[in-house]
């Protein structure tokens, strides 16, 4: 099988076929007898008579013959995606679902000199790679708790901006819990907030306690503040079973409320904790349908509504930071592609540490190769369409080494959601209506195994 057959993917979608083509950016809804068509003229490579070709030749054509879209593999020195930091581990929430052991961080905050040296060494590297952007987001715990640590890194990062007639870039993960004034510096400050925002009182309180009471007030102040600043305000709001319900109304909530870049919803996952809280991940195909309703609510306001694993505008073969070089400095200067405990990444065989900022440059590029190289190791993923967006999902919660090949309900999830961008891409509005109202088809989609074309059975 040549590479561009074994990326040619088909799954049922009603009693029709979706034909897609990431590498080459095409995609067409097919009956039965056009797919079988299709693939025999793939398969053979069926010359053309260009006077008389037909729409399914042409596509066979379109297929073979354009040029595929490039996929990006990080290779030689290491090239940063971004500068992530984390100024402290701590936290000052209690939330019911997080795994992160925040309490155990109490006094884990960067030192002043490694937050500096940080900035140094990696303003440094954006200049000798000519790059125009000194990109920095802040991740925890909570950042804001070292909120000294926080104000030194981005004075000294617009400073050594100005120097060298580059632009600053600053993105902060945070809970929002702390005060109006600090709410307001980083209004006026920062580019861009990941606010984690978990939707109704009930529900954000249930979600996210802070000192075994209401975080909800302070989230709600926090948002109100960025959205009426030069910021863009981007919220994270985790769904559960028990919030699954309320998708569409909080869509037409938070667009409503404040003023939003974008609006993310992310899935609660299950760990002993949420056991132990009551807290159950929602069905995943509830979760799927209620995404898409919640989409078209969103759009309807010019707010884009993500799922971080959803068809990406450029094949990619990681979803998330690791893979792609980014620089994440935890408090003692290690530096790592990942900004979750290490403990967890060693829990499933992986190890994502490759340098140390107080040796900056003695990066280990063999761990970097390492790195880069592990995210393409899915063997669960090889056939299926989602391959080159969702690109595994998390590499230590969703597709560890040694995984299981069978679908998870992460997967089963991100399929529909995925065909659903898929047909909403060719105006097949009808088809989505009737996908989001037929249970046994969403099934025979998310459990479809094998996506490759030319595997499949038909």
């Amino acid at each position: 099988m040549t590479q561009i057959e074994q990326n040619i993917y088909c799954f049922p979608i009603n009693k029709s076929y979706l034909v897609y083509s990431p590498l080459n950016d095409i995609s067409a809804l097919l009956n039965k007898q056009a797919l079988i068509e299709l693939r025999e003229h793939i398969q053979q490579k069926l010359a053309i008579n260009n006077e008389q070709i037909t729409e399914i030749q042409q596509l066979a054509s379109d297929i073979l013959n354009t040029k595929q879209i490039k996929i990006t593999r990080k290779q030689n020195q290491l090239d940063p995606l971004f500068l992530g930091i984390l100024p402290t581990r701590a936290c000052n929430g209690a939330c019911n679902y997080c795994d992160f052991g925040a309490d155990r961080f109490k006094n884990d905050t960067m030192s002043y000199e490694i937050a500096i040296k940080t900035v140094n060494w990696y303003t440094d590297l954006v200049l000798k790679q000519k790059r125009r952007l000194l990109e920095v987001h802040f991740f925890g715990g909570e950042p804001m708790l070292a909120s000294d640590v926080v104000e030194v890194i981005v004075h000294r990062a617009r400073l050594l901006a100005t120097e060298n007639n580059i632009t600053p870039y600053f993105e902060i993960s945070t809970n929002g819990q702390y005060s109006e004034k600090q709410a307001q510096w980083i209004g006026e400050y920062f580019n861009s907030v990941v606010l984690s925002f978990d939707g109704f009182e009930e529900t954000h309180n249930l979600h996210r306690p802070i000192n075994g009471g209401n975080s909800y007030e302070n989230v709600l102040r926090t948002a109100k503040i960025i959205s009426e600043s030069n910021a863009q305000l981007n919220i994270r709001c985790c769904i559960s079973q028990h919030n699954i319900g309320q998708m569409q109304e909080l869509t037409h909530w938070f667009c409503q409320n404040f003023r939003l870049a974008a609006l993310n919803f992310e899935i609660l996952y299950r760990t002993e904790l949420t056991d132990k809280k009551g807290l159950v991940p929602p069905d995943p195909y509830e979760f799927a349908v209620q995404f898409q309703h919640s989409k078209q609510i969103a759009e309807s306001y010019g707010i884009e509504l993500i799922y971080a694993s959803d068809i990406s505008e450029k094949p990619q073969v990681s979803s998330c930071p690791v893979g792609k070089d980014t620089v994440i400095v935890s408090p003692n200067g290690k530096i790592s592609n990942c900004y979750m405990l290490p403990e967890r990444w060693r829990q499933v065989g992986l190890e994502f540490d490759f340098g140390d900022i107080n040796n900056a440059e003695a990066i280990d590029q063999n761990a970097l190769s390492v790195i880069r190289s592990a995210v393409e190791d899915k063997p669960r993923c090889e056939t299926c369409f989602c391959k080159w967006s969702c690109a595994g999902g998390c590499h230590i919660g969703n597709t560890p080494p040694n995984c299981s090949n069978n679908y998870e309900n992460y997967c089963l999830q991100t399929r529909i959601i995925s065909a659903y961008t898929l047909l909403n891409k060719l105006g097949q509005h009808n088809e989505i209506a009737t996908l989001k109202d037929n249970k046994k088809t969403l099934k025979n989609l998310a459990c479809h195994k094998t996506d490759v074309l030319i595997d499949m059975k038909i």
